[in-house]
């Protein structure tokens, strides 16, 4: 039989949320209207899950806030071509900004296994230079991020473990906001008491 690693990952959780790096973490997120996230590879895909789950259950709760990720294909090799792969995600914060979708009170989160991540660094950099709230989710400590820039490193070996404890603390994150997830029985429940369509064939 073969067990995977996830290197006691509810005991991981349980420290994460009584650290004073996420509990600075947290009050920012609470505070921030906008949360733009940037990543790469499995954590892109962490994010961007998360980003659409906040943003649904966020506005199903009445909270006002919007979490966004750089979605767009077209968009992301566009500017990758133009500027670089390691230009890419402050591109993208830059064109927010400048077409005014991001709002003042925004909040800039990278994602990032090793912490070092040139793309995801340079964002927070620029969150600092114009004054927006950010933060570094990381699996291991970075080497490269100035001190002043909040840093919830998770401590982990394996990338699957920052992967997944992520993805559970964003469902943390929403709790922690006002909102909820639904039950599964729930969810069917609802379904179930839907109108179904009429089709004419």
């Amino acid at each position: 039989m073969r067990n995977i690693d996830f290197e006691n990952i509810e005991q991981k959780y349980d420290d994460t949320l009584v650290s004073k790096e996420w509990k600075k973490f947290e009050k920012d997120f609470k505070d921030s209207d906008d949360i733009y996230i940037v990543a790469n590879g499995g954590l892109w895909a962490v994010g961007n899950h998360a980003a659409d789950d906040c943003t649904r259950l966020f506005a199903k709760a009445g909270i006002r806030k919007n979490i966004s990720t750089m979605e767009s294909q077209c968009l992301m090799t566009s500017i990758a071509n133009d500027y670089g792969w390691n230009n890419l995600f402050v591109s993208w914060l830059d064109l927010q900004k400048k077409t005014g979708k991001m709002s003042e009170n925004a909040m800039i989160l990278g994602l990032s296994c090793s912490g070092n991540s040139k793309n995801v660094i340079s964002c927070l950099h620029w969150a600092k230079k114009y004054g927006y709230k950010s933060a570094l989710i990381s699996g291991k400590e970075s080497q490269v991020l100035p001190k002043k820039i909040n840093e919830v490193n998770l401590n982990c070996k394996y990338f699957h473990t920052v992967e997944v404890l992520t993805l559970i603390l964003f469902y943390d994150l929403i709790h922690a906001c006002g909102a909820e997830c639904p039950s599964i029985k729930e969810e069917i429940v609802r379904k179930g008491a839907s109108e179904p369509l009429k089709i004419k064939y």
